[in-house]
């Protein structure tokens, strides 16, 4: 029996190598610079039913919900017929996707001719098609957001390598090089996956790898259930606020209101009450709202060790009325759906901090800011730049937050100047910083946020962006202080003009242009803060003297005594 549960046990750590070999497999295999620099992709591991057992730490908005993805394909596809030479690809938001832009494979993986899972990855997509290039700003329907690809079950030797679908797909989008890249490094990824599966059922057999893919889920949701229990019954509600529609800069803030319900070892979070869905781009998919909530949750139990996979889901029901801005109907457009998500997470936490305060950090940035320059060839074809970045996190007891990072839904990171000079003709970047100041001051500090400037160098270049935050800072918690709000700003002729937070705006060779982002939110009362953190932050340059003085009450004078200071009792005295 012992034997037995070791061999369990190594095959459970097997399946999560073998996830996290596929995403390094992709990034590596990917053309555009979104996916091979930015790691906006996902990748997992499915038991043969559509459960994910084992996922990459990659996106959680693209893992925690891609079994709604293979739920919503089995129901649409007879798969009574696959085989080894088959796939599921897909992107409709509507069926269990994200938004068009994250195309959805699947690949079966046959041992001695027995389904044992599935192989499955998630990448950004640079272009598919829409009404622009990079991103449409004014869609006011899905189908205006690019090419609608539903659940389809291909043979690949047939439909893809030259054949009809591949075909289909490339005449629809504008970047068809770098695509198809990309979706064949999506398919080399799947494909170490399926091979690492099989040369476990080779080795141990393929009935105790089925039995480690159940056991992982059932252990999962063992530590779940335990770490619900933990928490005190009852209900409590919360709501966080996006800056509007994205359509109308002066138009109402959008409210997100959550009611997190916890009884014995099970958690209701019900959407109920938050505003409709928007004309706009920032409504978000059921199964992105899902991948907030449960993000939301599992972030601030106490056991934060709990292998990521479908059991975590199992104590958790999630309610979104139908119509809402986190659940919208058939065919409102969602590109910009990460924002909604993201204050879905906010307002579960708003919920949970009157639960377990010391428990729950200060918002962060928590907003995808998708920043698009697309310059049209001379000689044919489209240039996409493609930005996506990240402000400050949240403080929360006992440490500061990082800064200038992708929210916790998303984790892409920061594409290098290098790289973006290297392959985007039409832009230099001039600067790239922290903001200083911007942090919202705490005990324990907000994340700062972070600057971009760009110079254009030719002519008929469009700018486009998508964000959230230019209107309402991400809270402090716990007395802490705001964070700062973003801009966007070109500079052109010696005039400043400002962009708003959804903008489109043609650009001329010679502007520059400037984003800034969002510090993030402080934690517990600046004046708290430790003495000596807030002298080592005034050297390290991040905050000002009349910063410190204001939020912590630190003075010039205070710090020439701290040079002289040794021992002492409590670094917050003095």
């Amino acid at each position: 029996m012992m034997a037995d549960r070791i061999r369990i046990t190594i095959l459970t750590r097997a399946l999560q190598a073998a996830a996290d070999e596929m995403a390094a497999n992709l990034i590596r295999s990917a053309f555009s610079a979104v996916v091979r620099e930015a790691r906006d992709c996902s990748t997992a591991l499915l038991d043969p039913s559509g459960q994910v057992v084992a996922q990459a730490d990659m996106i959680p908005m693209q893992t925690a919900a891609l079994s709604c993805s293979f739920s919503a394909a089995a129901q649409q596809l007879d798969l009574s017929g696959v085989g080894p030479g088959s796939a599921i690809i897909m992107n409709d938001p509507y069926s269990g996707g994200q938004h068009l832009n994250d195309i959805i494979l699947f690949s079966p993986i046959f041992h001695s001719g027995r389904l044992l899972g599935w192989a499955g990855s998630t990448a950004h997509h640079l272009d598919i098609g829409g009404g622009s290039a990079g991103v449409n700003t004014r869609a006011t329907e899905l189908i205006q957001e690019g090419l609608i690809i539903p659940p389809l079950l291909l043979d690949v030797e047939r439909d893809w390598h030259g054949g009809m679908f591949e075909r289909l797909i490339f005449a629809n989008i504008r970047t068809p090089q770098i695509g198809r890249g990309d979706i064949d490094a999506q398919f080399a990824s799947n494909h170490i996956g399926a091979r690492r599966i099989r040369e476990m059922a080779d080795r141990f057999g393929a009935d105790a790898v089925l039995t480690a893919m159940a056991e992982v889920l059932d252990y999962s949701e063992r530590r779940m259930r335990a770490a619900i229990a933990a928490l005190p019954d009852g209900t409590w509600t919360g709501e966080a606020w996006m800056d509007g529609d994205g359509w109308d800069a002066n138009s109402q803030p959008i409210r997100i209101v959550a009611a997190v319900t916890i009884s014995g070892s099970e958690a209701t979070i019900d959407f109920t009450g938050t505003d409709p869905q928007v004309r706009t781009m920032f409504n978000s998919p059921i199964a992105s709202t899902i991948a907030g909530a449960v993000t939301a949750i599992r972030s601030i139990l106490d056991d934060i060790e709990i292998p990521a996979n479908d059991g975590c889901n199992r104590p958790l029901r999630i309610v979104a009325p139908k119509g809402s801005i986190l659940n919208p109907r058939d065919g409102a457009p969602v590109r910009a759906r990460a924002t909604a998500s993201c204050r879905a997470l906010d307002a579960v936490h708003d919920a949970m901090g009157k639960l377990i305060p010391g428990r729950v950090p200060a918002q962060g940035s928590n907003s995808t800011t998708g920043l698009f320059m697309s310059w049209p060839r001379p000689e044919g074809g489209v240039a996409i730049h493609m930005d996506v970045l990240g402000g400050g996190w949240g403080g929360a007891r006992d440490y500061d937050a990082i800064h200038c990072t992708d929210h916790v839904l998303s984790s892409c990171r920061l594409t290098p100047s290098e790289a973006i000079e290297q392959l985007s003709p039409h832009v230099r970047i001039e600067g790239f910083g922290l903001i200083a100041d911007s942090w919202g001051a705490g005990e324990f500090n907000g994340g700062l946020g972070m600057f971009r400037k760009y110079r254009i160098l030719r002519d008929g270049v469009v700018l486009s962006l998508y964000s959230d935050r230019f209107r309402l800072p991400p809270k402090g918690r716990e007395k802490g202080m705001d964070g700062t709000c973003a801009s966007l700003t070109v500079e052109r002729n010696g005039e400043t003009i400002e962009l708003g937070a959804t903008s489109t705006f043609e650009l001329q060779a010679g502007d520059l242009v400037e984003i800034r982002l969002p510090g993030g939110g402080g934690w517990g009362d600046p004046i708290l803060r430790d003495r000596k953190a807030v002298g080592q932050d005034l050297a390290d340059e991040v905050i000002s003297a009349a910063f410190a003085a204001r939020h912590y009450g630190f003075s010039a004078e205070a710090a020439a005594s701290m040079d002289r200071f040794e021992g002492g009792n409590d670094a917050r005295e003095g």
